[in-house]
């Protein structure tokens, strides 16, 4: 493969260049190189890009503020929507491009996506599915690489190139293993989901959702949680500084508790440093006072997580262990079956069956024409587990 290890691309002229050059091509691949420990944003150092013959680097740094539309060229490229563009572990790298650029690439296959619907696992890693696929070994050390660094070594550069020039040559070699098991557009449809810019929007219901998802909670604390949590998201994005610097989700869930009407008593909570105090303190009470006179809305109750009864947890336990066996007689990584959410409605549904499932969206069209009859048919009493010397097997009743 042909590389450029000279200095990262700087220049509007160097991008017009790269752009019109991957054009001519049907497939390509990209991969972030971004720090992120003291922002709330991602900050975007370095931008890989591929095509099964060469890759090249461009330097981010450089397209900053208002040289960011020197990137045009090469952002509509990741738009392009003649062009399929090869990710790994998409959801970082969409990241980026949103929070940086307001873009996605679409449409897109992430590769640990097709791995797991082709029996390599769930979340394998770029460098172990290099070696299963195309026996290619990545040097390993740079995690914790400070990209920002400017010149970057030559080590650094062959590194940021080895990320994404076999890139294409292996989601070529997935889909093609997709396409014999009729698995092409399900892998597709999976990788798409990181496309949905509404990920990358602030969403504090959502998170107020989650949270309430851990303990009992009354409708007015609901309430409270949610606008502390439309606080904070507003906050941490006008200062762009990661949430447990302005305050941690424990925080936020004491103060709806507790409730404090005054300064005083809310500089009595540990977490809230003194500097937030005094910036956002009267923001904060009023953020409470609205949530605790707020209407009854959504509340607590669609985030109240339904709990099985004994008997109920024996027998996920063994569905679990039965899907785990036709996960692997399927190569597929179960987690895109049917996660642990999923079995206790379905269970409590059995006697619908897969057509009803798909139905009432408790299971996956994909899920249900390769499972679907045959965890019916358990929930029916018609299927048995025996042990096989060391393996289980599945005996028809």
């Amino acid at each position: 493969m042909q590389k450029s290890l000279s200095a990262p691309l700087k220049t509007p002229a160097e991008i017009v260049d790269l752009a019109k050059a991957l054009r001519e091509h049907t497939i390509i691949s990209f991969d972030t190189e971004f720090i992120r420990e003291n922002t709330f944003y991602p900050s975007v150092e370095l931008i890989q890009v591929a095509t099964r013959n060469q890759s090249w680097l461009v330097d981010a740094q450089a397209f900053r503020g208002k040289n960011v539309e020197g990137l045009r060229p090469l952002l509509d490229v990741f738009e392009d929507p003649k062009i399929l563009k090869i990710l790994h572990a998409a959801q970082g790298d969409q990241e980026c491009l949103y929070t940086s650029y307001k873009v996605v690439a679409k449409p897109s296959f992430d590769t640990a996506v097709g791995a797991a619907l082709c029996g390599y696992g769930d979340g394998i890693g770029l460098g172990n599915l290099l070696k299963a696929l195309l026996n290619v070994n990545l040097k390993k050390g740079h995690a914790r690489t400070n990209w920002a660094a400017r010149p970057l070594p030559d080590q650094l550069l062959e590194y940021a190139h080895a990320d994404v020039e076999f890139l294409v040559e292996a989601g070529e070699k997935l889909l093609a293993k997709l396409d014999e098991t009729g698995r092409r557009q399900w892998a597709l449809d999976l990788s798409a989901k990181w496309e949905d810019e509404k990920l990358y929007q602030p969403d504090p219901e959502g998170l107020t959702h989650k949270l309430a998802k851990s303990g009992r909670m009354d409708a007015k604390t609901y309430s409270t949680l949610l606008e502390l949590m439309k606080w904070r998201e507003e906050r941490v994005r006008q200062l762009n500084l990661p949430r447990r610097w302005v305050a941690d989700d424990q925080v936020l869930l004491d103060l709806a508790n507790v409730k404090p009407k005054d300064l005083q008593h809310l500089s009595a909570f540990r977490g809230l440093n003194k500097g937030e105090m005094k910036s956002s303190g009267e923001k904060i009470l009023e953020a409470i006072r609205v949530g605790a006179e707020a209407k009854a809305g959504k509340g607590p109750e669609s985030a109240r997580i339904e709990h099985p009864t004994g008997d109920e947890s024996q027998t996920l336990d063994l569905m679990k262990t039965y899907l785990g066996i036709l996960a692997d007689r399927e190569r597929i990584a179960m987690k895109h079956l049917l996660t642990m959410n999923q079995l206790l409605p379905i269970l409590r549904e059995k006697a619908g069956g897969p057509e009803e499932w798909v139905a009432k969206k408790l299971l996956s069209a994909e899920a249900a024409r390769l499972v679907g009859g045959e965890l019916h048919a358990l929930l029916q009493g018609k299927r048995a587990l025996s042990i096989d010397g060391r393996k289980i097997k599945i005996v028809a009743l």
